[in-house]
């Protein structure tokens, strides 16, 4: 399918968003394709272990435009999606305030930066 057909089908170009897709949607989407786009083309390895990025959407991301990556964050779908288990995220939730759930996250991308080096 060609790019302007995905962007047809996901409220296109015109700015028009599907119901449901609030400017929290599309602000998630649009931070995390910017930052995304930005890891990938200073850093590839690290892009990949944090994003979950493969080398082809690597290769998109960094070849797209601000306007493109606009378009598509608000397609009405989220773009991603959490990479750890629901048990995981229920343990701590359940034992511990969302701060110290913060704070595991970041020790984990932490941890996760530094393989990366």
């Amino acid at each position: 399918m060609k790019r302007a057909q995905l962007l047809s089908q996901a409220g296109g170009p015109t700015g028009r968003r599907p119901p449901g897709c609030g400017d929290d949607i599309v602000t998630l989407n649009l931070t995390w394709l910017l930052t995304a786009r930005a890891l990938a083309r200073t850093d590839a390895g690290q892009a990949a272990l944090v994003y979950g990025l493969d080398q082809e959407l690597m290769a998109v991301l960094c070849d797209a435009s601000l306007e493109a990556l606009r378009e598509l964050a608000q397609s009405g779908l989220m773009l991603f999606r959490p990479r750890f288990r629901l048990r995981w995220l229920h343990v701590r939730t359940r034992n511990a305030g969302p701060s110290a759930v913060g704070l595991a996250l970041q020790a984990i991308l932490l941890a996760a930066e530094e393989l990366a080096s």
